[in-house]
């Protein structure tokens, strides 16, 4: 094949591809699943062909045609789609308080209950676990 045709088949190639990959993007992101499906399966097809050509010639200069035509393919997304970029959300600094559940001050229990309560929360904690106090005071589970 002629290095001049080979040259604008890779990028044409390269193009195509990227813009696929991106369509295949957006495609995910509205939930489009048959398109997703077949956008994967002619990109990977695609890609194969590029690989072992690439394999077979070893030719460099291909291979920068096929990226150059990879950067047109993602400029063409780009500039098809010219929207504004999404306004910073403002990042909150400080902590949020953490929520206590109150108990109602009519429900009374009594101190055993109660402290069955807290011995059931401590324990389910898993201490066994904690990696807080390093391996040497971990107990083991069973």
């Amino acid at each position: 094949m002629n290095l001049l045709l080979a040259m604008i088949l890779y990028l044409t190639v390269g193009c195509g591809e990227w813009y696929l990959a991106l369509r295949r993007t957006l495609a995910c992101a509205r939930g489009e699943k048959t398109v997703l499906v077949s956008i994967v399966f002619i990109e990977n097809l695609l890609g194969l062909w590029v690989l072992s050509n690439f394999i077979r010639t070893n030719n460099w200069l291909l291979a920068v045609c096929y990226s150059a035509g990879a950067s047109a393919g993602a400029l063409i997304v780009a500039l098809n789609n010219p929207e504004k970029p999404a306004e910073a959300v403002p990042v909150r600094t400080s902590r949020p308080r953490r929520r206590t559940t109150r108990r109602p001050p009519f429900q009374s229990q009594s101190f055993v209950s109660e402290m069955l309560e807290r011995a059931t929360r401590r324990f389910s904690r898993r201490p066994h676990l904690s990696l807080h106090r390093g391996f040497r005071h971990a107990e083991h589970p069973g």
